[in-house]
């Protein structure tokens, strides 16, 4: 299958700590290769740990890789070597704010209080402008126990919920963001149509 041509671009969220030899890493790392053989950009902050996983994936699939780097994580350590595409910003704010408008999809795994940012400024960005709406897909299925407890109390509403998709495995995330792009393309059309 032609990799050479992205079709949308999915931002990946995750640790910056994981290391290698991490069972997590190498799920990641086949992420990265699903979405790339689905014809999907990768799109990640552009370091180490998940990061750099997802990278690798894609990058080995023949996929596009797109790192988006901030000024103040410069003395971590350089962008991982498997990044394309590298679009450096000066502040947090301008870098997630790249993140959010920049991606047609939303892939999130293990990550700390950084991946748990980018996974609420998502949710909320899909949220406010409805439906069609880019997939965001949580692998993991730790992330089903996460979810049940935001919604008691129920400061969450309901149809919030509705935005939100776990995945057990890289390939059913990456199924699952195709088939939510599929949707918004034939929405999209769909009103085209009417227009």
């Amino acid at each position: 299958m032609d990799t050479s041509s992205p079709i949308a671009t999915v931002a990946v969220f995750g640790s910056s700590i994981l290391r290698e030899d991490d069972p997590a890493y190498l799920e990641i790392r086949q992420l990265g290769e699903e979405l790339a053989r689905a014809r999907l950009a990768v799109m990640t902050g552009g370091y180490d740990g998940a990061m750099a996983a997802a990278s690798r994936g894609a990058h080995e699939a023949g996929g596009h890789v797109i790192g988006v780097t901030v000024e103040m994580f410069e003395k971590r350590g350089p962008v991982n070597s498997w990044v394309h595409e590298r679009i450096h910003t000066p502040s947090l704010f301008a870098r997630l704010e790249h993140l959010m408008q920049i991606a047609d999809a939303f892939v999130v795994v293990t990550g700390s209080i950084g991946t748990l940012t980018e996974l609420f400024l998502a949710w909320t960005v899909v949220g406010v402008s409805g439906p069609p709406y880019a997939p965001i897909v949580l692998m993991g299925a730790h992330w089903r126990e996460w979810l049940e407890l935001h919604r008691r109390p129920e400061f969450v509403p309901h149809h919030l919920f509705q935005y939100v998709q776990v995945a057990d495995t890289p390939a059913e995330a990456a199924r699952l963001v195709s088939e939510g792009l599929q949707r918004v393309r034939e929405a999209e059309r769909s009103e085209a149509g009417r227009s």
